[in-house]
């Protein structure tokens, strides 16, 4: 006889509980809610080496003077949409988005080092905090956590953070856009394409250079070449990045037009060039090269996603490289700082992969990895101790000592005092009004007859008449570059009335300036 089936009523499962299936894993469809502790772990890599690195970018922030293009950022910032349109229309069209989010930041918490520098500092620490949420996607939280340390430890990205330019926006959202696309392959979705498309604009209006970071995105979708409906994912990335690229044409353009008036400073680069890449791209050559050895470990083992960093690397160093080599100048390390994090990404994948995995002894083979992994920090901090040091610096930027020679205008000025700049100086003006802004009694500025934001460019237009505009005033302050035995060489338009009706009364020998107080000869003493 046949025993009655057994009847339960099914009352669900306690909280917490799990579901067994053989063979360990997860019941089909049953997705259980992460612990905290999983929580915690998960947002480890990017919230604490972003926190560690807003910290370390904000020491020191305020000390180096402003640099050339950062004195810029400051011009330009106190200028109307309009005439910052201006501007855009002869030179710095490509950094025209960048002035116009500063325009908006400055107007609402003003134009001081800090307010000027803050809003790269924290693009900064969301690079780093993206590179440890990137290398735990694609190698694990550990992996992560250490890459985002080994770039947080590079003195340019202190440096870079504290530069009141565009730099650090341009890392940002390459690293945003990679991480969204990375996402849009695993979990499709046509919202995901728009946030993409978004972060590929970001990239083009913060540096157009940062878009050859586009190449590891095919890397990223060719590594998918094997998956089920690839066609159709190339065929909306094409589209998606075809949208985002005719969107920036009319800056593209512009900027291509520009260059020549941008960047006519620049030569082409030699071999010489790519040996120093390192070393000037990182600011510190042993950094530099650590990571560089601790990425071919990577490289010469079976690393997964080794293949898109490899072009996130390499790529954008290629492509500018080439273009300059064949006439078009742009060989700058700062504008290729992009490849820093997926450096950083493959060194601790090197690292994490550098010696052979053991089938037993887990907890030993943590313990050497932990040890091996806070040795090469250690060192790595050692290292590049000299040079954080040293972009935190009065003078660790290019450009003149714009704040030492407004303290000494400030502290010796009278009513009345006139002051001389370089002829056709690009920055002088702009340097000295920053950092005069706030001084009550401020020398005048006898030559100037339209400004650089009337003009539309960086450069302000003067009188031609300097000797007559000067003549009669009680005392001159006159600007020179570097340190000339006599000052007044600079303005042949004005040595022979400063020779004649003046007197050289003081001289003052800044970073990379002089400045000179010329007294009548008739005035009082």
């Amino acid at each position: 006889m046949q025993s009655p089936p057994v009847v339960e009523t099914w009352t669900g499962l306690p909280a917490g509980s799990d579901v067994a299936v053989p063979g360990g894993a997860e019941a089909p469809g049953v997705t259980l809610p992460p612990s905290r502790g999983e929580r915690l772990w998960r947002w480890a890599p990017a919230l604490g080496p972003g926190l560690l690195m807003l910290v370390v970018a904000m020491v020191g922030a305020t000390g180096p003077v402003l640099s050339w293009d950062e004195v810029a950022t400051a011009d330009t910032a106190g200028r109307s949409a309009a005439q910052i349109g201006l501007l855009a229309r002869s030179i710095d069209a490509v950094f025209a988005p960048y002035y116009l989010f500063m325009h908006l930041w400055t107007a609402v918490l003003g134009a001081t080092d800090l307010t000027l520098r803050l809003p790269s500092v924290i693009a900064m620490s969301g690079v780093v905090a993206l590179t440890g949420e990137l290398g735990r996607r694609l190698f694990g939280p550990f992996t992560g956590m250490v890459a985002a340390l080994l770039l947080g430890s590079m003195p340019n990205i202190s440096r870079y953070a504290a530069e009141a330019r565009p730099y650090a926006f341009a890392m940002f959202f390459a690293l945003l856009a990679l991480l969204l696309l990375r996402r849009q392959l695993q979990r499709p979705g046509p919202g995901r394409w728009i946030g993409y498309v978004t972060a590929v604009l970001l990239v083009g209006l913060s540096h157009v250079v940062a878009l050859t970071t586009l190449a590891a995105h095919v890397a990223m979708l060719l590594a998918r070449r094997r998956d089920a409906g690839f066609r159709r994912i190339v065929l909306r990335w094409v589209v998606a990045g075809g949208v985002a690229v005719l969107l920036l044409l009319p800056l593209l353009w512009l900027g291509l037009h520009q260059r020549d008036d941008q960047l006519h400073w620049l030569a082409e680069p030699t071999l010489r060039s790519l040996r120093a890449f390192p070393g000037e791209v990182a600011g510190s050559e042993p950094g530099a090269w650590l990571l560089v050895g601790l990425a071919l470990v990577a490289l010469c083992r079976p690393v997964r996603h080794a293949g898109p960093l490899l072009v996130l690397t390499l790529v954008p160093i290629a492509v500018v490289f080439a273009l300059s080599s064949l006439g078009a100048p742009m060989w700058v390390p700062r504008y290729l700082l992009i490849v820093l994090p997926p450096l950083a990404l493959l060194a601790a994948a090197g690292l994490r992969h550098a010696s052979p995995r053991r089938t037993t002894g887990a907890r030993r083979d943590a313990i050497v990895l932990g040890g091996r992994t806070l040795a090469v920090l250690l060192l790595l901090a050692f290292v590049v101790l000299p040079d954080q040091r040293r972009v935190r610096k009065p003078f660790a930027k290019s450009g003149q000592d714009y704040r030492g020679a407004a303290a000494i205008m400030a502290r010796d000025g009278q009513p009345g005092d006139v002051l001389v700049y370089p002829p056709r100086s690009r920055h002088f003006r702009a340097g000295l009004d920053h950092y005069l802004s706030r001084v009550p009694q401020r020398p005048r500025d006898v030559l100037m007859a339209r400004s650089a934001a009337e003009v539309g460019s960086l450069r302000a237009e003067e009188h031609r008449d300097a000797a007559a505009r000067v003549r009669g005033t009680a005392r001159v302050w006159l600007l020179a570059y570097d340190r000339p035995p006599d000052p007044a060489t600079g303005r042949p338009d004005l040595r022979p009335l400063l020779a004649t009706e003046y007197r050289q009364a003081r001289i003052w020998y800044l970073d990379h300036a002089t400045l000179a107080l010329y007294v009548h000869r008739d005035a009082a003493v």
